[in-house]
């Protein structure tokens, strides 16, 4: 869990819940990652809770601010200009490097070396329904490497770029087109000959196809490190980093845009929680 010490009430209150409805019977430890060190407060309280124990670790500096190559001068001012447009968080510089933490270096963090699955979990999070089964040994028993609750529609003008530079990825690596992948494309209505110059408009590949603007919800999601340590999605997640789009735009967290993961995806319908901005039941 990411969480800042101010955030001990809400951290606890996710915990609690999950410790009620599922921990209780399995008592995984919860790694807890802050930008800054913990305090004794947070750290007594958050062991008090937790069945199978907590750790409390710092995230690196370096994975915690703006990569050496951008200009800061320039994503800074981007990050005022896109607040100033009201787009939900994109004005926070926080939720930027948080945005490119979850999408990089979070996966390669020491501490989560000895571990091959996580559940991402959010402060102040009701978990509405008891979970009886264990969705890591479900996932590890049917080859599944992410699982989400919540597709959602994205905010178009938050990611200009973003599915541009995915598909072009997408089709510099030859990669198939899966059936979630297509599931995600509203195919060009022009003839074959014309499509590409529905390539113009945002949001398309070179073929003129439209994505629908469904993406997965990764405040929850539960997976496997490995898939995301690996070359092929460090490779992805370096490409669209260096377009410097986690800054200039308000790129998502891009485990939700791996077309190499798409036909490996369960949706946990069993898991019902109630986080401050989406519900699912």
């Amino acid at each position: 869990m990411l969480a800042k010490n101010s955030e001990l009430k809400e951290a606890n209150h996710t915990v609690a819940s999950l410790e009620k409805h599922f921990n209780r019977w399995f008592h995984y430890p919860i790694v807890f990652l802050n930008d800054e060190p913990f305090d004794n407060r947070f750290i007594e309280a958050l062991n008090s809770t937790a069945s199978g124990g907590a750790t409390f670790e710092v995230i690196p500096q370096e994975d915690w601010t703006y990569p050496t190559w951008i200009n800061q001068t320039a994503a800074k001012s981007s990050i005022v200009e896109q607040g100033a447009r009201g787009t939900m968080h994109a004005g926070q510089e926080g939720y930027h490097h948080m945005c490119r933490f979850y999408s990089g270096s979070f996966y390669q963090l020491e501490a989560l070396r000895k571990y091959k699955w996580y559940w991402r979990l959010e402060p102040d999070v009701d978990f509405l329904c008891s979970i009886t089964y264990d969705p890591f040994v479900e996932m590890a028993r049917r080859k599944k490497v992410y699982g989400f609750t919540i597709s959602l529609w994205e905010e178009w003008d938050t990611v200009p770029s973003l599915f541009r530079q995915t598909a072009e990825f997408k089709e510099a690596l030859n990669l198939a087109s899966s059936a979630l992948w297509k599931a995600m494309m509203e195919p060009s209505w022009l003839p074959y000959p014309l499509r590409p110059l529905m390539s113009l408009l945002p949001h398309r590949d070179q073929s003129g196809d439209a994505w629908s603007g469904c993406h997965y919800w990764s405040n929850f999601e539960i997976a496997d490190l490995d898939f995301f340590r690996g070359k092929q999605y460090q490779a992805f997640f370096k490409a669209l980093d260096d377009t410097g789009g986690f800054y200039f735009e308000r790129d998502v967290s891009l485990e939700n845009w791996n077309d190499k993961k798409a036909k490996l995806l369960p949706s946990f319908s069993t898991v019902s929680f109630d986080a401050p901005s989406s519900k699912t039941c």
